[in-house]
């Protein structure tokens, strides 16, 4: 009876001795987005996958795509030259389109990545190349880590979508500030495009919109983009380039074109800025992301009276300030660009200021 004691006591030494179980992988692993919608001829990063509490760090790898009738297909993984950034443009220090442009280079690249650590998905330029009747695709993936692997099929669907040469990815907005006695600011009219599904894109960009337009100008350059910005009183009348300011922000400035072009000139009617590379704009200080603030002077235009009586009735206009040498009330627009121009090439970008009159 001792000995069968002591043989259970080792026994349950032995065991406390044994290595516990290390790290965890879920029998839930899956994509956020069940379809990724991508235009073609463009960049853009898929959303991260759930883990479900899954032990780091893990390894992704695409192990299959198939087309929309089910058969294997290399379509994205077949590498086409396109210009890739071997760094991150720096507007600081890219201060010319010679600088920007060494860190530009033409390269091989697929359709699709994968980040092996994160799991996300990229997709590049070279999208364009794939087929136009090839546009959906089916992905397997596998995951693994310390733990063990999992392999995912039917992980996600990827649908190619017409390439867009111009996206509306944040709401830009026009407005007429009028300066009341105070110093305070009163909106007299403003206007909305609010994303790439907004009613007016359409007319944005055939140049009906009664206040934004955006329109392609030239083919060159090949490779590079320029974009000239005019903001116009009612009357299509452009404004100098030294009424458009930017928007203070402290000791510095919220985001803005400048802070993404390497080369900015200007005429009598614009500013017009260069990247060596579409997308415009390039850069963001913040997450805004393709948000840029401009203000005018308060001695570019004032209110036309006239236009907005035609369409509220007759108003009141006491309450503003009056500018003391024109006798004008004094305004100020607030102008914001929500705007992603994926094609190179010269383009125009217009803003009409509502109820303006220019002053000479």
């Amino acid at each position: 009876m001792k000995k069968i004691f002591y043989i259970v006591i080792l026994l349950s030494a032995m065991v406390s001795c044994e290595a516990p179980e290390v790290g965890y992988i879920s029998d839930n692993i899956y994509a956020l987005e069940d379809t990724i919608f991508v235009p073609r001829g463009t960049f853009m990063t898929s959303a991260p996958p759930s883990v479900e509490g899954s032990t780091y760090p893990m390894h992704w790898e695409i192990t299959g795509i198939r087309d929309k009738n089910g058969n294997p297909t290399n379509a994205l993984q077949e590498e086409h030259e396109i210009l890739i950034w071997k760094e991150s443009f720096n507007p600081d220090t890219d201060t010319t389109l010679a600088l920007a442009e060494a860190k530009l280079e033409l390269a091989d690249k697929p359709s699709i990545l994968i980040n092996d650590v994160s799991g996300e998905m990229a997709f590049t330029q070279a999208s364009k190349f794939v087929p136009a009747d090839e546009n959906i695709f089916v992905l397997d993936v596998n995951v693994s880590n310390v733990r063990g692997e999992r392999q995912l099929n039917d992980y996600v669907i990827v649908k190619l979508e017409d390439f867009k040469p111009v996206e509306f990815p944040k709401e830009m907005i026009v407005r007429n500030n009028l300066i009341k006695l105070d110093g305070s600011k009163k909106a007299l009219f403003a206007s909305h495009l609010k994303n790439d599904y907004d009613d007016r894109v359409p007319g944005v960009l055939n140049g009906t919109d009664p206040y934004f337009a955006v329109k392609k100008t030239s083919e060159e350059p090949k490779q590079g983009v320029r974009v000239k910005m005019i903001i116009t009183d009612s009357d299509d009348t452009p404004f100098a380039p030294e009424k458009i300011v930017r928007y203070p922000n402290g000791a510095s400035y919220y985001q803005n074109f400048h802070d993404n072009s390497t080369e900015t000139t200007t005429d009598e009617t614009g500013t017009t800025f260069s990247l060596p590379a579409p997308p415009f704009p390039q850069f963001g200080r913040n997450n805004w992301g393709e948000l840029m603030y401009y203000l005018s002077t308060k001695d570019a235009f004032t209110v036309d009276k006239e236009a907005y009586e035609a369409d509220y009735g007759e108003q009141d206009w006491s309450d503003y300030k009056v500018d003391e040498t024109t006798g004008e009330i004094v305004c100020e627009a607030y102008i914001r660009w929500g705007i992603k121009i994926n094609d190179s090439g010269s383009w125009e970008i217009k803003m009409r200021i509502p109820y303006s009159k220019k002053l000479e």
